[in-house]
């Protein structure tokens, strides 16, 4: 796999996203400053004020109006991040009537559910984050980048200005214009390119003549965004929530209305490959509206975890159902390094959860004792246990195919009939990775032509035979290697077409020639063999030239006995001399 800028571009991206983000989830346990008062991000209005707090003490009731315009960028922000113990004054309205008020922000108590959703809710944005610049790396198109700008924005803009809050006011101020304009509604809008390109990047018909209008609307929707969050900041809006929330809600239908489209559409195989992804998206769609509806303190981190649902399913779809064509193979060393990461991941976790969230119950020592004593034994089997779980996980259907292939490869060199061989090439890989067609061209030397054998997949009156100097028998006799269709650029006529089109040319090499070509399809599901697959299918070949040459030397040993019995037993015939004697064998007359 070639390492392009693209994809150094994207792990780059994502990496700084991370390490934005994650250090966010310590927020639930962190000692954040509060005044007691209810005030929505970028309004004015105060919809409710906790007893016994700063803002009970001064006299502020719920309906109460601050005037933000009054405080200025640094004082604004003050009022909705305030530090332990900071003294702000600000002026408030009621009806007619105003008044300057002081106020000192108290250490606020989050309760510990709180806490914990915050944290799971940064967990499910890491998902997001690693999901969408996988499928950037794996595939980078258009419709993977969409996805990837999507997958960057669901960070949850609150609780990770909150976590900030601890920048001074010149930098908190851009880093709120930045938060509310990217990570806000606006980060909603890179799924209607997506879900217009989904699920193979190409639009066609009635989409491609709404790309155009999609992509200004992005453009339409970001101005208006960085608008309200500029006049939000600057002089609070009592609305803000609203126009916010309401052009997100709006996308979120649709982008769920196309997504649903897309599924009506599909057939066969392709609704399979679709339903997971499609179901996933949908429920995190509906989740993530939650978050625009007003309920208590629990329900927007809530939403935002349980909206893991779409990276997980996304991620299922490919490896499982390979929904999204990829450019190699996600291997078990890959899957080792993520699981190992996983479990250092696990380990780093609980100790921070151990020293932040239960020190007060004095149990973290003991835990982490523990947890250190249960890791060092469970690292002594490490590799076992990973290697069995992502057998049986990740790659159960394509290990038991690697090992029947493997097993189909080394027997092939006994085979002593054609239908055998024949069969062990195209039924076998058929069957076990699931192709959508298979076919043997073996060589008539008398014709010179290539004739077909054996298939699958292969309707009667597709090619059945083609001239031994065509370009793929030229290809494969120089390359001797296994070619894709696209590597190889053979265009025939009557080949099968769709899933069973051709995708993989094998060539089986007898005694230094091009003996027989094997040829296959796409999976069932329409995706491509990939370099892991398309390399058990080639360990065929070897063994198979073997066999043929095999096969055809007893064919040439049994029609030589045969000829040989038919033959009269030849003795010499005697000579007549002049005198019309015959000479004894002595040579005496």
């Amino acid at each position: 796999m070639k390492l392009t800028r693209s994809r150094v571009l994207v792990v780059v991206l994502s990496v700084i996203a991370l390490a934005i983000y994650m250090p966010a989830a310590t927020e639930g346990g962190a000692e954040r400053g509060s005044f007691g008062l209810l005030i929505l991000r970028g309004e004015t209005l105060v919809r409710s004020v906790e007893p016994d707090s700063a803002g009970a003490q001064a006299g502020i009731v719920p309906g109460d109006h601050i005037d933000v315009a009054a405080l200025g960028i640094s004082g604004h922000l003050r009022l909705v991040y305030p530090r332990p113990g900071q003294h702000l004054t600000v002026i408030v309205r009621h009806g007619d009537l105003t008044r300057t008020v002081s106020l000192t922000a108290h250490i606020e108590e989050k309760p510990e559910v709180l806490r914990w959703l915050i944290f799971l809710e940064f967990l499910s944005v890491a998902a997001f984050v690693c999901v969408g610049a996988t499928l950037v790396f794996l595939r980078p198109a258009p419709m993977t980048w969409w996805l990837w700008l999507f997958c960057i924005g669901i960070a949850p803009v609150n609780e990770l200005l909150d976590y900030y809050s601890f920048l001074p006011d010149d930098v908190l101020g851009p880093a709120w214009l930045v938060g509310r304009t990217l990570l806000g509604g606006f980060s909603v809008f890179p799924l209607l390119p997506f879900v217009l390109r989904f699920p193979h990047d190409r639009i066609t018909g009635w989409r491609a003549r709404a790309r155009g209008p999609a992509i200004a609307l992005v453009i339409c929707f970001f101005v208006y965004y960085v608008v309200i969050a500029w006049r939000g900041l600057t002089q609070g809006l009592d609305n803000y929530t609203r126009l916010n929330g309401a052009p997100a809600l709006v996308m979120y239908a649709i982008a769920a209305a196309l997504l649903i489209a897309t599924y009506l559409h599909a057939h066969g195989n392709d609704r399979q490959r679709l339903k997971w992804a499609v179901t996933g998206m949908i429920v995190a769609f509906a989740a993530q509206i939650l978050e625009y509806v007003p309920g208590p303190i629990y329900l927007a981190p809530f939403a935002e975890a349980a909206s893991v649902v779409m990276p997980i399913t996304v991620a299922y779809a490919v490896l499982r159902h390979r929904l999204v064509d990829v450019e190699f193979v996600v291997n078990r060393a890959i899957i080792y390094t993520v699981l190992t990461a996983l479990l250092l991941t696990f380990v780093s976790l609980l100790d921070w959860l151990t020293s932040r969230l239960i020190s007060d119950y004095h149990l973290a020592l003991y835990l982490e004792a523990a947890a250190t004593i249960g890791v060092g034994f469970l690292l002594n089997r490490l590799h076992e246990a990973l290697e069995r779980l992502t057998d049986r996980v990740f790659f159960r259907s394509r290990h038991i195919a690697e090992r029947q292939l493997d097993r189909i490869a080394r027997s092939l060199i006994f085979a002593t009939r054609l239908e055998n061989i024949e069969e062990a090439l195209v039924d076998e890989p058929a069957r076990w990775l699931d192709l959508a067609s298979a076919a043997i061209f073996r060589h008539d030397d008398e014709r010179r032509v290539f004739v077909r054998g054996r298939s699958i997949g292969w309707a009667e009156e597709n090619l059945k035979e083609f001239p031994d100097d065509a370009p793929i028998a030229r290809y494969l006799q120089a390359e001797r290697t296994a070619l894709t269709a696209t590597s190889a650029a053979w265009n025939a006529d009557d080949l099968p077409v769709g899933a069973a089109a051709p995708a993989l040319y094998v060539p089986i090499i007898c005694r230094n020639t091009l003996h027989a070509i094997a040829i296959y399809g796409a999976h069932a599901n329409s995706s491509l063999p990939d370099p892991g697959e398309i390399a058990m299918i080639a360990q065929l070949a070897p063994n198979a030239g073997l066999a043929f040459d095999h096969v055809a030397f007893e064919e040439m040993s049994r029609r030589l006995n045969e000829v040989t019995a038919r033959l009269p037993q030849i003795t010499p015939y005697p000579t007549v001399g002049a005198s019309g004697t015959v000479p004894s064998p002595s040579g005496n007359a």
